[in-house]
């Protein structure tokens, strides 16, 4: 009974011995090139995140619109005249006794119209604007002709002579082609002139279109003086001896040319008298 206990112990002896020895010669699974061996789950890392850049915000600036306005407040059309237009203020210049009479004067805005149809002329192409309130007090005629106009846009009796700023160191010896004429901040008086300091013939270098106008709000007078030439007329004031004749007898050959001055139709001037009209009547001031 002993000698098959033991035979019993020897059997179970080999067969843990050969559990054992298969154990031992299995291999542990190998990675293939295709499929790389998967790292331990906690390992596996990936790489940091590109920090997501703030849109950046570009501060514009919205073009200005195009506009007729000016700097100085004044809105008007003069494309039918000129290329271009400047504008400036000009400063006031009290009453002085080392100065004449004529150059006293508030502060005010001056345009003057650039590339205009007529270039050799005696007066520049210019639109005066000044204050009402300012012009007794910086001269004592240019607040009377202020308020001269003022009478004649109620009355509309046109005299002699017509008020006319800015003043001139000369005499208004003739009015022609005398209009009433509305523009969009007021109204006024448009006409023909020429200013001399002696009888000389009306020519080309001197005669000018000027508008006198006032705003509804009594607040500016507006003033222009825009050259104008015509074919019927002498290219300068020098006297011929023929015109040396007829200027002797001066109030008849003024007569005589503002009736010739008034046949002449609106086109045969140099610019458009109805040209000059629609700049007068654009005239806005704000």
């Amino acid at each position: 009974m002993i000698a098959r206990r033991s035979s019993q112990n020897t059997l179970y002896a080999m067969f843990i011995a050969l559990i054992l020895l298969l154990s031992a010669c299995q291999q542990a699974p190998l990675a293939t090139p295709s499929q790389p061996a998967a790292a331990p789950e906690s390992l596996v890392t990936q790489p940091p995140a590109e920090p997501t850049a703030e849109p950046e915000i570009i501060a514009t600036e919205t073009p200005d619109t195009p506009s007729n306005e000016s700097p100085a407040g004044i809105n008007l059309d003069y494309s039918a005249v000129a290329q271009n237009v400047n504008i400036e203020t000009i400063p006031a210049k009290p009453a002085s006794a080392d100065s004449p009479y004529w150059e006293a004067g508030p502060e005010y805005r001056l345009l003057t119209l650039q590339d205009y149809p007529v270039s050799e002329h005696l007066h520049k192409p210019q639109i005066f604007v000044y204050p009402v309130s300012d012009l007794a007090e910086a001269n004592e005629n240019a607040g009377k002709l202020a308020a001269d106009l003022q009478v004649l846009l109620e009355t509309q009796e046109v005299g002699d002579h017509l008020p006319f700023l800015p003043l001139f160191n000369a005499q208004q010896v003739m009015h022609a082609q005398v209009q009433f004429l509305d523009f969009k901040s007021g109204k006024g008086v448009r006409f023909l002139t020429q200013f001399d300091q002696a009888p000389l013939p009306i020519n080309n270098n001197e005669l000018f279109y000027t508008f006198q106008g006032l705003t509804s709000d009594g607040k500016y007078y507006i003033a222009a003086v825009l050259p104008v030439t015509n074919p019927e007329l002498p290219a300068g004031p020098e006297v011929s001896e023929q015109q040396a004749e007829v200027l002797d007898d001066f109030p008849t050959y003024i007569s005589d040319m503002v009736t010739l001055l008034n046949q002449q139709p609106a086109g045969s001037f140099t610019p458009d008298l109805n040209k000059l009209d629609e700049l007068i009547r654009s005239i806005e001031i704000n």
